[in-house]
């Protein structure tokens, strides 16, 4: 073989193996990553809401004695009682005791109800959102708390009982039906109606994402399932043919859209990645069209620019997306659009320029940090911010005066009003 030959032999080999690489690294950022379990050694951390789901997992992995000494030790910290007791009830194989489904637990749990307060005002109302809720007893009077307001809803928004186990049905029920039991939250939802989405933690692990297939990996069908058995949000999704738990629903003009950030997401470290896919992305267009006086667009992740400084799992690391958003509410002249967020533990508000000629300002309000011990530090780049308790959002819409208001303010766990933004309609139309 000639040196020309070999020079297009090499060269050819080159493209080829340029083109199998490349092959090979957008297929790899279009798949789920691989869960990263944390419900190891939570007591070095203090991590409370980590200490019974991690004997739970040993118990499931068949390390009963392990299990045994682990409840024995972490005892003291009187995580509860109750459920430490029933644990070591069934590592030492007592009968009748839990068989890790709803008919067998052991106490009485209040499921959302999305019915309540159907017939109550629609001009004038308070809503409350959150995030941010792994099970800490001594922070579970929050829910007591948000419901003195007596709210005409609940919006839970990701991250809302910490599961971070997604191929383990039995660790997912625990987590839901131990919050559903606690005398707080039963109070609060057999009065106020509560609707939720998921984020990483409910989802799958931290920082995670579950690729564009339906049913790979083989997990995501049977979280949604789960999921769909401890909300009554209006539907889920695209129902069975499309998992997710997307949805949208008014009262009285005020039109709620929540998105389902986790399910179809793709690895950020792609040239393009979707955080919603594209049977979504179809979904939310046609449903933000829809006139409304304000529509609280819904993301369990900021929208706005670096409030996770060096990540991309907020919208940060899908920005073609979020453009493509931004475009759209542009394009099609979509008035009153609010947003509401989670995933930072703390609350604050934010004002998004998005750069384009005519757009109004978007308002962000975000807040996750409803029970949790773990803080994130303040943006300097926001409107306000709030740290220093646990605490959530509440919002209130006016719809009997001229010029329609909405007004977030941030609420700590003891009731006390920190910061608080108000917008007009007027301000939120097009130029």
């Amino acid at each position: 073989m000639n040196s020309t030959k070999i020079n297009i032999h090499f060269k050819n080999l080159f493209i080829l193996s340029i083109l199998t690489f490349s092959l090979s690294a957008s297929q790899l950022f279009a798949q789920a990553n691989k869960p990263r379990v944390n419900n190891e050694k939570p007591e070095k951390g203090n991590q409370v809401k980590r200490m019974h789901p991690h004997a739970l997992k040993l118990i499931l992995q068949g390390k009963k004695k392990e299990a045994i000494e682990y409840l024995n030790v972490t005892s003291e910290k009187a995580v509860n009682p109750e459920h430490t007791k029933m644990l070591l009830d069934i590592a030492h194989g007592k009968p009748d005791t839990w068989k890790f489904d709803a008919k067998t637990w052991p106490w009485e749990r209040a499921l959302p109800n999305a019915a309540l307060k159907k017939d109550a005002s629609s001009d004038k109302f308070t809503i409350a959102f959150g995030g941010g809720a792994g099970y800490v007893p001594a922070n579970e009077c929050v829910w007591d708390t948000i419901r003195s307001l007596d709210p005409r809803a609940l919006l839970l928004l990701g991250d809302n009982v910490y599961i971070d186990d997604p191929q383990t049905p039995e660790m997912q029920r625990f987590h839901y039906y131990r919050r559903q039991s606690q005398p707080e939250w039963m109070k609060l939802a057999k009065q106020v109606p509560i609707y939720g989405i998921w984020d990483d933690h409910d989802f799958t692990t931290n920082d995670g994402w579950g690729g564009p297939e339906i049913d790979k990996p083989k997990w995501k069908r049977k979280v949604w399932e789960i999921f769909k058995e401890n909300y009554d949000n209006p539907y889920y999704g695209g129902g069975e043919k499309q998992p997710g738990c997307w949805f949208d629903f008014w009262i009285g003009k005020i039109h709620f859209v929540l998105i389902d950030g986790r399910y179809y997401r793709e690895s950020p470290k792609g040239e393009t990645p979707s955080m919603l896919g594209s049977a979504q992305m179809k979904w939310l267009k046609k449903t933000l069209k829809q006139p409304a006086v304000f529509t609280v667009f819904c993301t369990n992740v900021p929208l706005t620019p670096k409030v996770k400084p060096g990540s991309k799992d907020t919208w940060d690391g899908f920005d073609s997306e979020r453009e493509q958003i931004f475009k759209f509410i542009a394009e099609e002249k979509i008035p009153g659009v609010i947003i509401l967020s989670a995933d930072r533990h703390r609350s604050d508000a934010y004002k998004i320029d998005t750069g384009i000629k005519g757009m109004y300002p978007l308002y962000e309000c975000q807040s996750s940090r409803l029970t949790n011990q773990h803080v994130h530090g303040l943006i300097k780049h926001s409107l306000f911010g709030y740290n220093a308790k646990q605490s959530f959002g509440r919002v209130d819409f006016d719809l009997n005066v001229a010029d329609p208001t909405v007004k977030y303010t941030i609420i700590n766990i003891d009731g006390k009003s920190i910061h608080s933004l108000t917008v007009k309609r007027s301000e939120l139309e097009f130029k």
